[in-house]
């Protein structure tokens, strides 16, 4: 054998080695696929846990735990498409059985009326399809910018649905053991999704996780304990035709007078008020996200020209009622908060969202507090807001309620909120309506009007008293 043969030769051995040694993305995520097997469609069912992110009772601790008596996903790799059917062990926010579903940029519940359309959640359920195991890999290897890392084991990172970079960590049997990303929240900022597989099985020839658990800002928001998979199950999903002619409606701020200097700002799902001051306005509650926020503000000063907004007064720290504090932070408003809230914001309020920067991500700005821990006035003489820690509520430990002793107008969230007129009052009477009432009566407040954060809009103190069946 020549020389230039045997060079040759041992060029093509050295680059079977180092190809053997030091694996590309693809050959890693081929040899995963081929050890789990290659699914079009997956569904697997079982029980478990599925916590209510952004709803802990304290700011900072874990999210709130909804035993699942049943759980079955479906998905359609092929169809972008997937559904999830919950049965909790008990009724709770959105109802006792729930089921949600994509496809596309289509989202949508079912519910006993039908479907209804959520699209604002399209985009986070199908990010959830590509973060499962069988998902992983195949979004991976058609990303086009797959890379891999050695970190005890291959670590493969891509980028799905243009924005997120997702990793996924593959493990000696080539079964993807954990798979991350990160997303945007409102009051979190870039908030870490780490979901771990373990405890593999074969179904009909394919490879499944029997247990999940998926975190999200530090807690757990699913544990689930995986007993049936069917590999390539039916599951074509066609997008309901109320679904497929849905649009995102525009953020949209209705404002009502309710006294002098005082006004309702409805006009979505959450509601504000803006209360004037001699020099500045303030603003009771800031939900949902920078969009409603801006919104709300353009409004306000509408209604109260040259004043800046001074103060933002906050129930809860919830994110749905929390999501647009950050917008506040950014203007230079003083925050009024439980005090428990305070450490917990102070660490939210700095923290970085790069997948979705805001204003204040933009510029950060120091944020200035006033806590209440029992009663906090804010006045200037004239116009008058009293705060007050309310006790005994279920829903969260630091709700504060908002009194205008002027107007007798009180704001509250999430305790009564009125339905259509004419609805039936419920039976039995909610818990935390009557917490309400039972504060009400502790303070000693002369309620003319109950503002609420939710439903259709302020109402007389008479129609609480009904819907509680109490006679004032």
């Amino acid at each position: 054998m020549n020389k230039k043969l045997l060079l040759a030769i041992s060029g093509c051995l050295a680059m079977t080695a180092c190809s053997l040694l030091n694996p590309d993305a693809k050959s890693v995520l081929q040899s995963s696929q081929n050890a789990m097997g290659s699914v079009k469609s997956i569904q697997y069912s079982g029980t478990g846990m599925n916590a209510f992110f952004g709803q802990a009772l304290t700011a900072g601790k874990e999210w709130p735990r909804r035993p699942l008596t049943s759980y079955t996903r479906t998905i359609n790799y092929d169809q972008k498409s997937g559904s999830e059917d919950m049965m909790f062990a008990n009724p709770v926010f959105g109802g006792q059985h729930q089921t949600t579903q994509v496809n596309g940029d289509k989202a949508w519940t079912v519910g006993p009326n039908g479907p209804a359309p959520q699209l604002a959640q399209a985009e986070a359920r199908q990010l959830q399809i590509w973060l499962t195991p069988h998902g992983f890999v195949k979004a991976a290897l058609d990303s086009g910018d797959a890379t891999l890392k050695k970190d005890g084991a291959n670590v493969v990172t891509f980028t799905a649905l243009g924005k997120y970079k997702v990793s996924g960590t593959i493990d000696s049997q080539n079964l993807v053991s954990k798979v991350e990303t990160t997303v945007a929240d409102p009051v979190l900022g870039d908030v870490p999704i780490v979901t771990n597989y373990s405890d593999y099985k074969d179904f009909n020839g394919v490879k499944f996780p029997t247990k999940i658990v998926q975190t999200q800002g530090e807690f757990p928001v699913w544990e689930l304990a995986i007993a049936n998979v069917q590999p390539n199950a039916p599951a074509e999903l066609p997008v309901p035709e109320g679904v497929q002619s849905a649009s995102i409606p525009p953020v949209k701020v209705e404002s009502k007078k309710l006294a002098d200097g005082v006004w309702f700002l409805g006009g979505g799902s959450h509601h504000s008020l803006v209360v004037e001051f001699k020099d500045y306005i303030a603003v009771i509650e800031g939900p949902l996200n920078e969009a409603r926020s801006m919104a709300v503000m353009e409004e306000a000063k509408k209604l109260v020209p040259n004043k800046p907004i001074k103060y933002l007064l906050s129930t809860h720290h919830h994110f749905d009622h929390s999501g647009g504090l950050r917008t506040y932070v950014a203007q230079g408003a003083t925050i009024i908060t439980h005090q428990s809230n305070v450490p917990y914001f102070e660490k939210t309020f700095q923290a970085p969202a790069t997948i979705s920067p805001d204003a204040q991500a933009k510029n950060l700005k120091p944020a200035t507090f006033q806590g209440v821990t029992d009663k906090y006035v804010l006045t200037d003489g004239t116009q008058t807001i009293e705060a007050y820690a309310t006790q005994g509520d279920l829903h969260t430990d630091e709700l504060l309620v908002f009194y205008l002793p002027k107007q007798k107008i009180l704001a509250e969230a999430d305790s009564y909120s009125p339905a259509p007129p004419n609805t039936p009052p419920p039976s039995p009477v909610p818990p935390n309506a009557v917490t309400l009432y039972n504060n009400i009566q502790r303070l000693k407040l002369n309620v003319a009007t109950i503002a609420p954060i939710h439903g259709r809009g302020p109402v007389p103190m008479s129609e609480f008293m009904k819907f509680i069946a109490k006679r004032s």
